[in-house]
């Protein structure tokens, strides 16, 4: 088992808590936690080349933290950001060869 199956794992298990309604303090917000370590065990494998798409998974997975901790900017949703940040590192590459 590789460290990524392993932080996917743990990301299904931080998901099915979250799922539950259980909670780990006011600011945690599970989701996004589960999230950061779904985006950082597809970043892992990635790492050995810096590209574009490898820049917007980090800032992806940064963005996923600081939403887990609770860090709020505005009424912007962090969340969402994360997600089009992920989604911008899978469809970017696509179109610039």
């Amino acid at each position: 088992m590789s460290f990524s199956e392993l932080l996917l794992i743990i990301a299904f298990v931080v998901f099915v808590v979250a799922a539950i309604g259980l909670s780990f303090g006011k600011k945690v917000d599970l989701i996004a936690a589960g999230l950061a370590l779904w985006s950082l065990a597809d970043l892992i494998p990635r790492l050995s080349g810096i590209t574009l798409s490898v820049i917007l998974l980090i800032l992806a997975f940064v963005d996923f933290v600081l939403a887990a901790i609770g860090w709020r900017y505005k009424k912007i949703g962090m969340i969402a950001v994360g997600l089009a940040l992920w989604m911008a590192s899978i469809v970017v590459p696509m179109f610039i060869h």
